[in-house]
């Protein structure tokens, strides 16, 4: 009875036993890490190295406006059916075209408003100009009336002392002598009072004066205002600053954009640079100047010749190397950026001795030695991949690729991505 028991206890344990088996078997073929891999392959040749190159435009710049507002025009152009339609990637533009525009009548305005205060200031400069010349015209009426008065004041001063000889005297009455005293003083205060308005008619015109050297500062005040208001108005306009290849529009009708918002991306691909790099033992090859020739897969059967333009100062900090860019002339524009291209160099005629190379990509580090350097061999076993950690040693750079001195033989399959994520004797799945 007992027995009868415990064989349903017994069933359930194998059972369980059983699934977790197959359940550790599932997550071991799960856990199989994609890689790719490359057979080591043999090179015969020490100085034709192969590189990769990457095309860049000659120069390519992010056009911006000066001035925030909506964009109420973007330029156009007939598509092959054509259509009108927006400029867009890939279009052609020439230096000094308006790409787009901002609306205008809030820079309008502000340039109006500055005109008509250059035509205030101009109004007001011409009535001063008139207060000037009536001034004028005032001061030589007083002066010619102060010369009539001082006549007649010396006229009457004269006999004014001859009066008072002759009354001393007793040669003339009382009243003759007052009556020439009278007219004396009399011409006197008409040549003062002349004299008076003549002052009043100079100062008049001082100040007519200094009207119209405050009003033609107020007019130049207005016209480099309006200058000044010009320009944002002519900034609403955002113009191809060379001629060039459109490579992205970042705005539609209607956007708001700021000061340096970024509206497009031009590239000047009448030239372009094949970028690529090499390490530095190959640096002592390769000088500005150098013509080297380009092909790119894009384009078969044509190859392009460019110099060596750059060659950067120093290695990126973790491929180690040393870009150098290579200058091509592209009229036809066959070149286009983000494009592959390939190049040899001639880096020294060494003799032409079999070696074994592998990526630069599959070479890693040893992890009890820093100085040391392994790959991971492809190892199969009852139909699946392991990866077996192989300390080898290296020689010089050919191109992406490394010289194997020791530790594989050619043919053998290396990991060539993923390295990094691979332990030792790892299970791995192999993809193309």
């Amino acid at each position: 009875m007992k027995t009868k028991r415990m064989f349903p206890v017994l069933m359930l344990v194998l059972f369980s036993v059983i699934f977790s088996g197959c359940a550790k078997e599932t997550a071991k073929s799960k856990a199989a890490k994609p890689v790719k891999v490359k057979a080591v392959e043999s090179h015969s040749s020490a100085n034709n190295v192969r590189y990769s190159a990457s095309i860049r435009p000659a120069a390519q710049v992010e056009v911006a406006f000066k001035v925030s507002g909506y964009v109420d025009d973007i330029a156009r152009e007939k598509d092959p059916a054509g259509q009108w339609r927006y400029i867009q990637a890939g279009d052609i533009v020439h230096k000094g075209s308006t790409l787009a525009r901002v609306r205008q009548s809030d820079y309008a305005a502000r340039v109006n408003e500055a005109k008509s205060q250059i035509g205030e200031a101009r109004s007001a400069l011409d009535a001063n100009h008139s207060q000037l010349h009536e001034a004028i015209a005032a001061v030589d009426t007083a002066r010619a009336q102060v010369n009539d008065a001082k006549a007649t004041f010396e006229r009457n001063k004269l006999d004014y002392d001859r009066a008072k000889i002759l009354f001393s005297s007793e040669s003339i009455t009382k009243p003759e002598y007052d009556a020439t005293k009278a007219q004396y003083e009399v011409a006197e205060a008409k040549y003062e009072a002349a004299q008076g308005q003549l002052k009043a008619a100079e100062a008049r015109v001082a100040t007519a004066q200094a009207q119209i050297s405050a009003g033609e500062s107020r007019i130049k005040t207005a016209e480099a205002t309006t200058v000044s208001a010009t320009i944002p108005l002519q900034d609403t306009q955002l113009k191809a600053p060379m001629s060039a290849v459109v490579i992205e529009r970042k705005v539609e009708m209607g956007t708001l954009v700021g000061q340096g918002s970024a509206a497009f991306v031009l590239a000047d691909l009448s030239y372009v640079k094949a970028a690529f790099g090499v390490p530095d033992t190959s640096l002592r090859s390769l000088k500005l100047g150098d013509t080297l020739t380009i092909t790119s897969d894009a384009t078969p059967g044509t190859e392009f010749s460019g110099h060596i333009s750059r060659i950067s100062p120093s290695a990126d900090q973790n491929s180690r190397a040393f870009e150098v860019e290579v200058t091509i002339p592209n009229e036809h524009g066959m070149l286009k950026p983000g494009m592959i291209a390939s190049l040899n160099t001639n880096e020294g005629a060494g003799a032409l001795t079999p070696a074994l190379v592998v990526p630069l990509t599959a070479v890693t580090h040893v992890a009890e030695n820093a100085n040391a350097y392994a790959v991971l061999v492809m190892e199969e076993r009852e139909g699946k991949h392991f990866a077996r950690m192989r300390p080898v040693t290296l020689g010089d750079s050919v191109g992406n690729a490394i010289v194997v001195t020791s530790g594989l033989q050619a043919g053998e399959m290396v990991v060539t991505t993923g390295v990094s994520q691979v332990t030792d004797g790892e299970q791995v799945l192999v993809v193309q």
